[in-house]
């Protein structure tokens, strides 16, 4: 495998083709297959529009609010060769906290979805937006079109900027090493909303390091299913990133549902499949992929969440069924490191562990300042060349140098055995992940407190056999506040202000909220109940 200059933007990688394949799909969607060649010539083409029509250049910052699409595919890399940052959010955020990450991160362009409900909300920027049916074949475009009739309107259409060029094509940018290409949303290593900031090179070290993950040698594979959106750094990186990267064809699923995701990963043959415990729980529930030919399947990776092992035990046993001698692999990372930096695989393997470090990757028990012996619990430390610049416009750094070491603080409990493997234990963060999905408890208790009738709240995670986690609200109401009124106000205000994940499951009212000696809501009694 040919090895990338070292400083080297993404567009400037995926001209590289350091696998040096010759398939020649790279999306594949809804029935439709789009060469290299032609994903090239279009990001080439969009770039120069977006030069011309709306100035972006070298340090501007562009959002995308997307979920899985060519379209999404498009910008990312047409911002990237025009130097700017490319601000990525989950496509259900709802539209003030999209403004909110436009405001904060200084974006010059945002890109929605037609399907985005916002009416015409002004979102203070230039906005374009994506027909999703544009880039389908001609049935699944006639099937999309007649069943979701709801669109985003009063925006600029996205697809006239890449159908002509009218301007003079403009030259990739170069980035400094310590220059932002990339801004992800996540909890930080403390649970509080953060914008987490990558340059160019963390992404093509990841992706580069896929022969050591991989089951098979690079040449076996050939497609990725891929339905884990953009805004996951899984999803942008080892899913987008590596096939574009790699020259394999990337499967692209706008939204997933069991039933039609089952028949198109064996219908297109996907070799990899990536996704949530939710997910992998579903497709077994269908028999378009618990009786059919798996074969094709070399390798399954699950994350973004704690998954029991009796999970990748039955999935297996499916994949064994189908004649697939894949295997369920679990990792472990943060959006601070972009994603995997620990993982279980075919040469490296271990039962109920969270996974084995990839190259110049260390892993540490730590606490405080006093390393902890392989069995000890304790916080994990990580050092690692993925590491993330740091966060916008914080101060705060979950870094911290030990010796001549810069480790970074997980705030994730966990022990190491003595091979090197590590076995998850607990979240310090209080971040909960509702399918996979972070969702922040702060936020959450930020509506509902405004909410008449209520004095003070506490959102917690509970498990959930299908989601992973589901939020329960708990509640204290005002003396002599009518509960009913407060619960139904609550959930309607919840599901106007917040990501559809965070809407509490299940509302719990107390006559008192438990309080730690110095005064503060005490999280854990309340998590233990």
């Amino acid at each position: 495998m040919k090895s990338l200059p070292e400083t080297c933007s993404m567009y400037e990688a995926i001209l590289c083709n350091i696998s040096e394949s010759t398939v020649r799909t790279a999306i594949s969607y809804y029935g439709k297959k789009y060469t290299f060649d032609t994903v090239l010539r279009l990001i080439d083409r969009l770039a120069d529009n977006l030069a011309a029509e709306f100035q972006i250049g070298k340090g501007d910052a562009v959002t995308l609010c997307m979920p899985n699409s060519p379209a999404a595919l498009l910008l990312f890399y047409a911002a990237n060769k025009l130097g700017a940052i490319v601000n990525l959010v989950h496509p259900f955020l709802p539209p003030d906290k999209l403004k909110e990450s436009v405001e904060k991160t200084n974006s010059k362009l945002l890109l929605i979805y037609d399907l985005y409900a916002c009416g015409a909300y002004d979102f203070g920027v230039t906005t374009l937006v994506s027909d999703s049916s544009y880039f389908m074949g001609i049935a699944a475009k006639a099937y999309y079109r007649c069943t979701n009739r709801r669109k985003a309107i009063g925006y600029i259409p996205f697809e006239r900027y890449i159908r002509d060029r009218k301007n003079a094509h403009v030259t990739a940018a170069k980035f400094a090493d310590d220059e932002a290409a990339v801004y992800l949303a996540s909890g930080g290593t403390t649970g509080e909303p953060k914008i987490i900031v990558h340059n160019n090179r963390v992404f093509n070290v990841l992706c580069a390091k896929a022969e050591e993950f991989l089951s098979l040698p690079i040449g076996e594979y050939s497609a990725l299913y891929n339905v884990l959106p953009i805004f996951h750094g899984f999803g942008l990186c080892i899913n987008m990133h590596m096939c574009m990267l790699m020259r394999r064809t990337n499967i692209m699923c706008i939204k997933f549902q069991a039933e039609r995701s089952a028949k198109q990963i064996v219908k297109e043959r996907a070799n990899i499949l990536t996704g949530v415990p939710t997910m992998f729980l579903k497709l077994m529930q269908e028999k378009a992929f618990t009786e059919a030919d798996l074969s094709q399947i070399k390798d399954v990776y699950v994350g973004g969440d704690s998954v029991p092992q009796t999970l990748i035990d039955e999935f297996n046993a499916v994949l064994k069924r189908g004649g697939s001698s894949a295997r369920m692999y679990v990792g472990y990372g943060l959006t601070e490191t972009v994603t995997v930096c620990l993982v279980n695989t075919r040469a490296h393997y271990r039962e109920n562990s969270i996974g084995y470090p990839l190259s110049n990757t260390a892993v540490k028990i730590f606490d405080g300042k006093r390393e902890l012996p392989p069995g000890s619990v304790g916080e994990i430390y990580l050092d690692s060349d993925q590491f993330m610049l740091g966060y916008l416009h914080e101060e705060h750094s979950p870094f911290e140098t030990i010796g001549s070491v810069r480790w970074l603080k997980t705030g994730d409990y966990g022990y190491v055995d003595e091979d090197g493997f590590l076995y998850f234990k607990q979240r310090i963060k209080n971040m909960i992940k509702v399918s996979g999905v972070p969702v922040y408890p702060s936020e959450i208790e930020a509506v509902a407190q405004q909410v008449l009738g209520v004095a003070k709240v506490c959102a917690v995670g509970v498990p959930d056999a299908v989601k992973g986690q589901v939020v329960r609200l708990f509640v204290e109401p005002v003396a002599g506040a009518d509960r009913a009124a407060c619960e139904r106000q609550i959930l309607e205000e919840c599901r106007r202000k917040l990501i559809a994940y965070a809407v509490p499951k299940e509302i719990v009212f107390e006559d008192r909220l438990p309080v730690s000696m110095i005064g503060k809501i005490d999280r854990k009694v309340l998590e233990s109940r």
